[in-house]
């Protein structure tokens, strides 16, 4: 890791009363990509166990790697009490914990909301929290895209509570202080400071994060290469600047010129279309996946594949349809546990505590419209304890959208 940091030129700003601290301590940090606990763990000069979804200890490799690391698992939307229980055990040996309190990574280098059950267990575990802010992780490691690219990276650690803080300030103290430290909007940051941006791949498998086009408002309609991709419907053709920004190479205006802006904009687009087809006919799919392996595991076992087949969102179910197979998988929405978007095109489930696994043959499979769909259908059926923490509530609970900007 010593020659990663090196290579890439990543900084890090580490005050003394980090680096001298002594016993445990829970450290957090904004959440970006998939190298962000292995930087912020190394750059620190105490080791630190992280938490992490069990998705990822479904593949045998990682399973052994991870447990190596002493990551302690966690059911990914799901309340787990066991994970709690292991973090007090690693705490009792005097080390570091460390996690992600918007508990996933975002897609377009703007911080989620956190869950504010976070500050609970700051004030059950009653150490220090240290707080790691990562800038400029959204142009070099993006979640979306498999390939780094050069950029500044700095990462800045501090001390945001001592224990006896975290006895004295309040719930809601705690959770505006967390949410102020943690809070980090890339666009923002590259519009003030300019660093440039040293990849020929800016633009490949946007598709991940990017699945509406604003032009002809069509779903997974992006073709991408290089540092430019385009809608193969309606032609709107964009360019990825040296800076991360978009340019418009086709006659069409330019709708954004960020990764942000679109993403927030598609967002409320895609809740408003499944809320206004919600009292539709149900045997009318909302969103249809063609030439997808599917994958099923059984508790705690390895998840194995079970064909390629095609996958179908209704308003009150997910339909699984083999290609060897007539007889469909129903799963009903209101018996699904969990539903996340995991790295790039993967989808996973849990349903009666088994998880089911969709990942795109094609490259560009966007897992993220199926998640917002869901909670949008959750929310309408009232399951509320389900929901992701970072789709905004009011705009589940039905803001309009009235325009692209």
């Amino acid at each position: 890791m010593s020659l990663f940091v090196k290579w890439f030129n990543i900084k890090k700003h580490l005050p003394n009363e980090v680096k001298n601290i002594q016993g445990p301590y829970l450290l957090l940090s904004n959440h970006v990509g998939f190298w962000d606990p292995f930087l912020i763990g190394h750059l620190l000069p105490r080791f630190t166990h992280f938490v992490s979804s069990d998705a990822v200890f479904r593949s045998p490799i990682l399973r052994l790697f991870l447990t190596g690391l002493g990551t302690i698992p966690k059911k990914k939307g799901i309340r787990d009490t066991k994970v709690i229980r292991d973090i007090i055990g690693v705490m009792r040996q005097g080390e570091g914990v460390g996690l992600f309190p918007e508990a996933v990574r975002n897609w377009a280098g703007k911080s989620f909301p956190m869950d504010p059950s976070i500050v609970k267990l700051i004030k059950i575990l009653k150490v220090p929290v240290v707080v790691a802010v990562m800038k400029g992780m959204h142009q070099f490691n993006p979640r979306w895209s498999r390939k780094l690219r050069r950029t500044k990276v700095e990462v800045s650690y501090k001390i945001l509570f001592t224990p006896e803080q975290v006895k004295e300030l309040s719930e809601e103290e705690l959770f505006e202080a967390l949410t102020q430290a943690i809070d980090h909007d890339e666009v923002a940051w590259q519009q003030e400071h300019i660093h440039p941006i040293h990849s020929k791949h800016k633009a490949e498998e946007i598709g991940h994060a990017l699945y509406v086009c604003p032009e002809c408002q069509k779903l997974n309609t992006f073709v991408a290469k290089g540092n430019d991709f385009y809608c193969h419907s309606c032609g709107y053709y964009l360019h990825i600047n040296t800076y991360g920004f978009y340019e418009v190479k086709s006659s069409h205006q330019l709708h954004f010129d960020n990764i942000r802006d679109w993403y927030h904009w598609q967002e409320k687009w895609l809740i408003n279309t499944v809320s206004q087809k919600f009292e539709q006919d149900k045997n009318i799919p909302l969103l249809e996946e063609q030439r997808l392996n599917i994958y099923r595991g059984e508790g705690s076992e390895e998840i194995k594949l079970l064909g390629e087949g095609t996958a179908y969102l209704y308003t009150d179910r997910i339909e699984i349809c083999l290609d060897e197979d007539i007889n469909p998988i129903i799963l009903p929405l209101d018996q699904i546990q969990s539903l996340s978007a995991q790295l790039h095109e993967r989808l996973e489930m849990y349903y009666n505590d088994t998880a089911y696994r969709f990942v795109g043959i094609n490259k560009g499979v966007s897992a993220l419209k199926w998640e917002v769909a869901v909670n949008t259908l959750w929310k309408k059926m009232g399951q509320d304890k389900k929901l992701m923490a970072y789709i905004p509530t009011e705009i589940l609970e039905g803001e309009q959208l009235l325009g692209r900007e």
